[in-house]
């Protein structure tokens, strides 16, 4: 850092950022610094040796560095859903990013390694937080049709907006908090754009999506429950029982009182999370309850039809119960 610069030097910053901060030209335009982009600066890698810049900064970073630049640049597609935190598939990992302007404002975003596009959003469908600008999420959920999501995909990008109040906690590397929209709001938006790309996908979309989501696994195991003929399991209901005591349940087939819990990696590493588990199971199977833990081997081949089989003969011996504890179903 140059004698005359008046504070450290942040990784990435604009160059706007930089004066305000008392960077000195040399240090802004000759020191060194990379140009990832137009008008936007990072400092080097820690080892000159190691190719790091491409991963040490994620695209939601730059798009927001980029916005917080130059006011007219909207962060959307599939950038802003990496941005508001939505459920994506693996396959769209990319290192491209999407800026947008609204059209009539300035001309289509033009920078190396973005894709540009022009909207027609209005007012309440650009958000501006902290200093940069993102297309709602509802908006945004749109407009991944026009990244050729399937419906399946738009579902889980869809329930990821719906997910409950008091579920896990969003990372902080997210925007927002949940639920960042309700299932009205999302129909009010796709209703004023029946032209967009893909909008019948999203239509079939729209009816399939549920509150209360937890995960993308959850809502990928209950579409493809329904997709083989189970009823549609409820998702995280809060069950409560005659003697009072109640529990969460990721996806219940209330009809034969079977608790299906998704198990993540974090279920059976922490051991706190795993006796929590072990202790809900004695006590739903206690008051005539099935549970059934789930991974993601269920979405193999063979895991799915292993599945399938545990289901039914669990249906099966729920069928013979002749007696449980009286329950009411809340959220």
């Amino acid at each position: 850092m140059s004698p005359f610069d008046a504070q450290p030097t942040p990784e990435i910053f604009t160059l706007n950022e930089g004066r305000k901060l008392g960077l000195s030209r040399h240090r802004l335009y000759r020191s060194g610094l990379e140009i990832p982009f137009h008008r936007l600066r990072t400092t080097p890698t820690a080892d000159p040796n190691k190719d790091e810049d491409a991963t040490r900064f994620s695209n939601s970073e730059y798009a927001r560095t980029l916005s917080r630049q130059d006011p007219s640049l909207v962060i959307s597609h599939q950038t802003a859903a990496e941005t508001w935190g939505m459920w994506l598939p693996a396959r769209m990992q990319t290192t491209q990013i999407h800026l947008s302007r609204v059209r009539g404002k300035a001309g289509i975003p033009r920078y190396r390694e973005t894709v540009g596009h022009f909207i027609r959003a209005g007012v309440r469908d650009v958000r501006d937080i902290g200093g940069f600008r993102i297309t709602s999420p509802e908006w945004t959920w749109v407009d991944l049709a026009s990244q050729r999501l399937t419906v399946d995909e738009l579902v889980a990008a869809g329930d990821s907006l719906l997910q409950r109040d008091d579920g896990f906690p969003r990372p902080q590397t997210f925007i927002g908090t949940n639920p960042l929209a309700i299932k009205d709001s999302v129909l009010e938006v796709l209703g004023r754009r029946k032209g967009s790309p893909g909008i019948r996908n999203l239509r079939l979309a729209v009816d399939l999506l549920r509150e209360r989501v937890d995960s993308e696994p959850e809502s990928r195991l209950r579409l493809k429950m329904v997709d083989g003929g189970w009823d549609e399991p409820a998702t995280n209901p809060r069950i409560r029982f005659a003697d009072g005591w109640e529990c969460d349940i990721d996806l219940a087939l209330l009809r034969w009182r079977i608790a299906l819990q998704y198990e993540g990696k974090h279920h059976f590493t922490l051991e706190k999370q795993y006796r929590s588990d072990m202790h809900r199971d004695e006590q739903i199977r206690a008051r005539g309850w099935e549970p059934l833990r789930v991974d993601s081997e269920v979405f193999t081949r063979q895991g799915w039809q292993a599945f399938g089989y545990r289901l039914t003969t669990a249906v099966e011996r729920q069928q013979r119960q002749s007696s449980w504890m009286p329950f009411t179903v809340g959220t």
